[in-house]
């Protein structure tokens, strides 16, 4: 099944996560660093981090929900697609709690909330994971936003076959 939200045949929604789920893997990293080293550059670098993944995901859930909602019901992708995105929305719901909570303080807190942003951080990293890993089934086994028969548009023939003698 073609993606409804594409430019030509590339699908938009696998093209836009990738910012998102690296900065949200960067941030977690950027804490356990800060978490063994308490050198306050690592957790003030979390910030612009989280915001980008915050704003990069919301955008990238625009494609994304126009192709969960052009999903055919009887393929069975439906419920696995709204599990991703369930999941992809507590995650960023998750970060944007997490980054709120950083940007109200001009230095890291006291290990308490320091324990809380990185809790907060692996919880959501982990259901990104799945999410991920969810959005992969949709893609290998259900065939959503792929463009079924490419072969039909590859200008290149392929090998030469050898003409028998």
């Amino acid at each position: 099944m073609k993606s409804h939200a594409r430019i030509g045949d590339h699908p938009l929604h696998p093209l836009l996560i990738v910012i998102p789920a690296g900065t949200f893997v960067a941030a977690l990293a950027f804490d356990v660093v800060y978490l063994l080293s308490d050198n306050p550059i690592w957790w003030q670098g979390t910030k612009p981090l989280m915001l980008v993944g915050v704003i990069g995901a919301l955008i990238a859930a625009v494609p994304g929900l126009i192709d969960l909602i052009g999903v055919v019901p009887k393929q069975g992708a439906t419920r696995i697609g709204v599990t991703h995105m369930v999941l992809m929305l507590i995650a960023v719901a998750l970060f944007a709690w997490n980054d709120y909570l950083r940007w109200d303080a001009a230095a890291p807190p006291p290990p308490t909330r320091t324990y809380l942003g990185f809790w907060l951080s692996l919880v959501a990293v982990v259901l990104l994971g799945i999410a991920g890993w969810l959005g992969g089934k949709m893609v290998f086994e259900y065939h959503v936003a792929v463009l079924e028969h490419p072969e039909a548009k590859d200008p290149w023939p392929g090998p030469v076959q050898q003409a028998a003698d």
